[in-house]
């Protein structure tokens, strides 16, 4: 059974998303502010954390940027902040995606689901790619550049396979949003995708003066530099 931590100081809305999750045939369980959440981060073992950015010790990106400096796990942000500012905040610090509260339950779960699909569940898992200074094993997430490894979190590590395995032909943003967010497309903001690119892009640096992948605009993005596979 799969566990998921839900960060939330607001007593009645975990203690509301811990019956829903375990409804939905999770195992879940409650952390009211950061320091709680971190110790149950360090000892026990989860499959997805659910977090919300205001909390009373520290706000959620912090907890999400320390976490980010051990761990790939993947982080759902509940956040009342509908800007764009916040959102795109959240996800450059390694969250994964967001939903905005008043939420419909029925969202969340799709968007659990969807981050506890299994990484490679579009494509097989294992398969060790090498492309210019990069090399790559799904079934571990490990990225390397030089020999030296590269962090990805859970949902950048997939979309670096995606679109190795698919060199060198495009992958389309549809087909990055069913694989990764939701096999429907339909709670994915449009910046979702662009967010988690440019992050991706900004990681794995360059090669030979051109970057390792590139938007093909109104389509998609390619890989540009050869795979080896």
């Amino acid at each position: 059974m799969e566990r998921i931590l839900v960060v939330e100081d607001e007593a009645s809305l975990r203690e509301g998303l811990l019956e829903a999750l375990a409804g939905a045939g999770y195992e879940a369980r409650g952390a009211k502010d950061g320091h709680q959440a971190e110790e149950l981060l360090a000892r026990e073992s989860w499959a997805l954390c659910i977090l919300d950015i205001k909390l009373p010790d520290m706000s959620g990106f912090e907890l999400c940027r320390r976490l980010r400096e051990s761990s790939s796990l993947p982080v759902l942000f509940l956040t009342a902040f509908s800007d764009e500012a916040n959102t795109v905040k959240g996800l450059e610090l390694g969250g994964d995606d967001y939903v905005a509260k008043p939420f419909r339950l029925k969202e969340l779960l799709s968007r659990v689901r969807a981050l506890l699909r299994r990484a490679g569940s579009c494509g097989a898992p294992g398969e060790a790619f090498e492309s210019g200074e990069l090399s790559m094993d799904l079934k571990s997430r490990r990225m390397e550049r030089g020999g030296k490894e590269l962090f990805l979190t859970h949902k950048e590590g997939q979309m670096a396979w995606m679109l190795m395995n698919a060199w060198p032909y495009v992958v389309s943003r549809e087909e990055l949003i069913r694989c990764i967010w939701d096999k429907d497309g339909q709670y994915i903001e449009d910046n979702t995708v662009r967010v988690h690119a440019s992050r991706l892009r900004e990681k794995l640096g360059t090669y030979e003066g051109q970057p390792y992948f590139t938007a093909a605009r109104g389509v998609g993005y390619r890989w540009n530099v050869p795979v080896k596979k």
